[in-house]
């Protein structure tokens, strides 16, 4: 007999009451039953962790947690996956929502065949009245038997990383690790997944994830809303290194070549045959020169990082000034 669910669900929450219940509802009505509910609020400043309260005093599925300062997206996602205990692991975000037989039918899809590593549905996009926007149409080669094919789908491929919102393997997560707490650290994720197993593309849209202005990627850079001189208004991801963890405000931050040091990595540790192995690393050569670019503009974000960080202490001096002085 099991003394434990079968699938522990992640949500990382913070400032969410916007779309907070439709969420928690679209999840705890799940055909699947058998599963706990992790929610993590990470210092929310609005109704968000009462919510979260509620729900938790009617479901015993949920188990509530609270930071007591905000520790980045990053961590709040992380720690949700700590805290799992179920052979399966799903991530849920606190504004999309789920179809009612999406957890089912992902968790019979692993049982059946175990070489699968992740089950997802497709991705439906919607507004914030949940009408909808557009079917996400873009298809990977993730369900390949070759892990070179479906690391190069991956990284190779713009998408968008809705398969972080399947049904994972904890057994696989143990082996990769957990997130990284860096921008793309949800894609860099996925293709080291890739090494280890197939990923199990549902036929139905039962995922939707909604566009609204205050999701994560719509966060900005501090360094973007100062007055001052500026080299260069680019952005090298969204959401920014900030939104993953707030204490890298200031920091330099080089996502892409980040990513690069975070694939090679993951190569050398996979389990893969030399052959396997060489085969991945073109791929990451060939990633290297289509994103040629990207790593000159990590420079030039850098440079206008640190001319920021020399003059914020200043512009805000001048604010403090001006406010006594009104």
């Amino acid at each position: 007999m099991r003394n434990r669910a079968l699938l522990s669900v992640g949500m990382p929450v913070y400032n969410a009451e916007r779309f907070l219940e439709s969420a928690l509802r679209s999840v705890l009505n799940q055909t699947f039953t058998e599963f706990d509910l992790i929610l993590s609020d990470n210092a929310s400043t609005d109704r968000t962790f009462q919510i979260c309260q509620d729900f938790a005093a009617q479901d015993r599925r949920i188990r509530l947690y609270r930071s007591d300062y905000n520790r980045g997206g990053g961590w709040n996602h992380n720690h949700v996956l700590e805290l799992a205990t179920g052979d399966y692991f799903k991530w849920a975000t606190h504004d999309d929502v789920c179809g009612p037989t999406m957890v089912e039918r992902c968790i019979a899809a692993l049982d059946q065949d175990p070489r699968v590593v992740l089950a997802h549905p497709r991705t439906t996009v919607i507004d914030e009245q949940e009408n909808v926007i557009e079917n996400y149409l873009l298809e990977l080669q993730t369900d390949s038997l070759d892990p070179a094919v479906r690391f190069r789908e991956l990284i190779m491929s713009y998408h968008m990383c809705y398969q972080i919102y399947g049904v994972i393997r904890r057994s696989a997560l143990e082996r990769t690790g957990p997130m990284g707490n860096f921008v793309h650290g949800d894609g860099v994720l996925l293709a080291n997944l890739a090494l280890y197993g197939r990923f199990y593309k549902l036929s139905g849209y039962l995922f939707f994830s909604r566009r609204h202005a205050g999701q994560s990627s719509q966060t900005l850079p501090s360094r973007l809303r100062s007055q001052r001189l500026r080299l260069t208004k680019k952005l090298n991801g969204l959401p920014c290194p900030e939104w993953w963890d707030p204490a890298k405000k200031r920091t330099l931050s080089f996502p892409q070549w980040r990513q690069l040091t975070e694939y090679v990595r993951m190569i050398n540790r996979s389990p893969l045959s030399v052959k396997d192995r060489i085969r991945c690393h073109k791929v990451i050569a060939r990633w290297i020169v289509r994103s040629r670019r990207s790593y000159v503009k990590d420079l030039v974000i850098a440079a206008d990082q640190l001319l920021d960080n020399i003059f914020a202490p200043h512009n805000r001096s001048i604010l403090e000034s001006e406010g006594e002085n009104s």
